[in-house]
């Protein structure tokens, strides 16, 4: 888990969507800290990428970590589940999805508009460790290589994770690289939307196709 880093993680994103497109370009989507893997990847090997769609997602091109963009102004009204551990010696950021406490900040962190039911299946199948070379690494794109990929973010209105105002950095910033400005999709929502409105998303990525 300490050897995982936001590149190793890219890298395997390439080869996997070299697998499944067969070669050829693939519409890429990608939520949350995911964002931060397809950006690289996407810098990495843009002849793959016929689309990348940011789902509530972090983008970070501009040299800093996606820990940076959160601990910044723009996302300051956050709501974080506490770690359990010391990351520097896990290698990870670790959560207790079993703790009642934590599953009521888990649960207002990514899932506030879903229904109980759906809330409490996810969190009972979230991952317990991110590798905490992901989060912490700088990411440079460039309008060479990334920036000749269309783009589409889906911007959540009631995200507690990724608030508003940094997506409508995220979105600047892509648009500064980018060929053409990206595409907004802008959905009422928490974190989650494939969560609570799966249909407006799956409409969002049937669009980028």
């Amino acid at each position: 888990m300490a050897g995982i880093t936001a590149s190793s993680a890219a890298a395997t994103l390439v080869r996997q969507i070299r697998v499944i497109g067969g070669g050829d370009p693939c519409v890429v989507v990608a939520h949350s800290m995911g964002g931060t893997v397809a950006t690289a990847a996407a810098e990495l090997e843009p002849s793959l990428f016929a689309h990348l769609v940011y789902v509530a997602a972090y983008v970070p091109v501009t040299g800093l970590s996606a820990a940076k963009y959160a601990a910044g102004p723009e996302n300051e009204g956050k709501i974080l589940p506490s770690l359990v551990g010391d990351p520097a010696v896990l290698g990870a950021l670790r959560l207790d999805t079993g703790d009642r406490d934590a599953q009521a900040v888990i649960r207002d962190a990514f899932y506030g508009d879903v229904n109980d039911a759906t809330a409490a299946a996810a969190i009972s199948l979230l991952g317990s460790d991110l590798p905490a070379g992901i989060p912490n690494e700088p990411i440079t794109a460039t309008a060479a290589r990334y920036g000749t990929i269309p783009h589409t973010y889906l911007t959540t209105a009631k995200d507690n994770t990724i608030r508003p105002a940094l997506q409508q950095r995220f979105i600047k910033e892509i648009n500064a690289l980018a060929s053409r400005p990206a595409t907004v999709v802008a959905l009422d929502t928490s974190h989650s939307p494939f969560l609570s409105q799966p249909a407006a998303v799956a409409a969002a990525i049937a669009g980028a196709c």
